[in-house]
């Protein structure tokens, strides 16, 4: 069982022995900053391509992309760029294929993001007609289900004018399955605008999986990643024991993804079934509490938590008294 005490702060020995939150969360603000930027860079390329069609248009081989047996269109072979696929929930017209062809100068900047940003899993650009331009290469015939409808799923319309008037780069930040094959991940996002209309969305993928390596395997303490939902993001093997949550598994593909997905409830300490926890989440997450005394397996320890203001994550070391 789990109680908690709330509002307080740990006294000076245990924030002398919690030094690994502060520099966990300072080191995942600075690189997800740097993913935000860049994926603004990238919706800018996007943005001048439209601007240039014609000189575009003219010096690309059309001949690689061809109509699928299901009536998409796609990129049929890996040429070591990017993959490209478009859906058919609106009528594939020359028009919209010729944003396909338009597109095609991303792959240089898409293949250089991914190879200079080791959080960054893959590079996209989606169109408002269900166009996807997407590196690393894979088969997307057969990853995406028939006529998706691109701009219903968060990764596209958390960046509209409704979403995001502003038009900045923003963080798809609670983590949902990726329809492309990549498991949990979050997003950067940003639009992209021609002549006063969203014509489409960049978006840099960041997965769970990649977090979890990069930031919290060589740890050895208890520490988790709480996004703003109460959602456990990340954890390592100490803290997954110690809150006695299931193993932080990635999503198994069983079928393709038609809809936003999102984690079960059992990974949100908002709504664990240890009451201690619960009040926990709700301290750090609602009160903006930086510290909360909390008992968790018969001894008190103090959640420390410490923001990560890019994306709206709290990061919480639970600290032995």
């Amino acid at each position: 069982m789990a109680a908690v005490s709330c509002g307080k702060r740990p006294g000076p020995a245990a924030a002398e022995s919690a030094p690994e939150a502060p520099r966990l969360a300072s080191q995942l603000d600075a690189d997800l900053r740097r993913v935000r930027a860049e994926v603004e860079k990238l919706a800018s390329s996007a943005a001048g391509l439209y601007a240039r069609k014609q000189e575009t248009l003219a010096s690309v081989d059309r001949s690689k992309y061809a109509f699928a047996d299901n009536g998409s269109f796609h990129k049929p072979l890996n040429d070591g760029t990017a993959a490209v696929w478009i859906s058919g929930a609106v009528p594939i017209t020359e028009e919209v294929r010729e944003v396909a062809y338009l597109t095609e100068p991303l792959d240089r900047e898409l293949i250089g993001i991914t190879r200079d940003f080791p959080e960054v899993n893959q590079a996209y650009y989606n169109d408002r007609n269900s166009l996807n331009r997407i590196y690393p290469w894979f088969d997307a015939v057969s990853q995406y289900p028939p006529k998706m409808n691109i701009p219903e799923f968060n990764f596209y319309y958390l960046a509209d004018e409704k979403h995001n008037p502003a038009r900045s780069g923003v963080w798809v930040n609670d983590p949902y399955v990726d329809p492309a094959g990549r498991g949990w991940v979050v997003s950067a996002i940003a639009p992209v605008y021609h002549d006063g209309t969203l014509a489409g969305v960049a978006g840099l993928d960041v997965t769970i999986t990649t977090i979890m390596d990069r930031y919290f395997k060589a740890r050895d303490v208890p520490l988790i990643v709480l996004a703003g939902n109460g959602m456990v993001v990340a954890a390592t093997e100490k803290a997954v024991e110690l809150l006695e949550m299931p193993p932080l598994k990635d999503h198994k593909y069983l079928e393709t993804v038609k809809q936003d997905t999102f984690k079960p409830d059992e990974y949100n300490a908002l709504k664990s079934r240890e009451h201690g926890v619960r009040d926990m989440a709700v301290s750090i997450l609602e009160k903006n509490s930086a510290a909360v005394d909390v008992e968790l397996a018969g001894k008190t320890y103090t959640a420390v938590s410490v923001p990560v203001p890019e994306i709206g994550w709290k990061v919480v070391e639970f600290v032995a008294r």
